[in-house]
């Protein structure tokens, strides 16, 4: 079971708000690689994993918000192997209905950013969110894979914020996404902390060698198991994602430096987040899916590309 806890779908860059939206398009520029988060685009990288959350998009902060509906209809679509992730951002008025209704209209668990948002995760407000989440039994997803508009507040992006949180609500799945970089070891001193807070590799995956030494010390911590797959596409594709774990050790290959066993980067691969978060009931795994790296592995489109 290959289940991928973080990807995007957007119809318009533009509905990421003007500031963010015009920071990925000169990064894009600067690569010559174009994100493609088109329902489309998102369909075909998704053949390579049997489960993925679709997450939505929601920062008053940054006046930005996806429209909910293409992210339900993939959803629809997808047989049971896409879940949606409702963005909840605390500082809006009616952020606390969106939580109570999250379940009824179709979300399986929710996303928030405090540093795409601006607002402190143990506030007055985001402590009401985490509360009715864990009341509702709804997982949350933080983390931002794709690049971070000045207007952020990085002072709240610190992982360490959620250990109030934590301690508040001990039931609440949380997963602090992209192994909380730059902060990794908050994020991992997290992990070892609270039985219910995990992480996963987008972002972090592309940058083998931070994501090397951050495995090395989840595997002295003992906190392994709590690291779970996913991509961040459209920053990174699936498979590209899947290669670049198992490929890790390629950078101490034939010195004396340690390395993570294949066994342990399989386990963070082929983990079922779903059942693992509670999330929902699990697809069954695929097995004509085109998910070997070795394979074939899907890239982004090169600014200016045809399809």
């Amino acid at each position: 079971m290959i289940v991928d806890l973080d990807t995007r779908l957007w119809t318009r860059v533009e509905d990421l708000g003007s500031e963010l939206a015009a920071k990925i398009r000169r990064n894009a520029a600067q690569r010559w690689v174009k994100p493609d988060a088109s329902p489309e685009v998102h369909a075909s990288a998704m053949q390579s994993v049997d489960a993925a959350v679709v997450v939505g998009f929601r920062s008053d902060l940054l006046r930005a918000a996806i429209s909910e509906e293409h992210l339900k209809d993939a959803v629809a679509r997808s047989a049971g192997r896409l879940f949606y992730a409702r963005a909840i951002d605390p500082t809006h008025p009616r952020a606390l209905d969106e939580v109570e209704s999250a379940r009824a209209e179709g979300a399986h668990l929710l996303w928030t950013d405090p540093m795409l948002q601006g607002y402190h995760p143990a506030s007055t407000a985001a402590m009401r969110v985490f509360d009715r989440a864990e009341a509702l039994q709804l997982p949350v997803l933080t983390g931002w894979s794709g690049s971070i508009p000045a207007s952020g507040k990085l002072e709240f992006g610190r992982p360490y914020l959620f250990d109030e949180v934590a301690r508040a609500f001990p039931r609440l799945a949380l997963v602090l996404g992209g192994l909380g970089a730059p902060f990794i070891d908050e994020t991992l001193t997290m992990l070892a902390k609270h039985d219910r807070v995990f992480t996963h590799v987008a972002g972090i995956a592309a940058r083998p060698w931070q994501l090397l030494n951050a495995l090395e010390v989840c595997r002295d911590l003992g906190v392994e198991s709590k690291v779970l797959f996913a991509s961040g596409f459209p920053f990174d594709t699936p498979a590209r994602a899947i290669e670049a774990v198992y490929s890790v050790n390629g950078w101490v290959h034939a010195t004396a430096l340690p390395h993570i066993a294949r066994s342990a980067l399989r386990d963070i691969v082929e983990r079922d987040s779903i059942s693992l978060l509670g999330i929902g009931v699990p697809p069954p795994p695929s097995r004509d899916r085109a998910r070997l790296p070795a394979v074939e592995t899907p890239r982004l489109r090169i600014s200016g590309e045809s399809a």
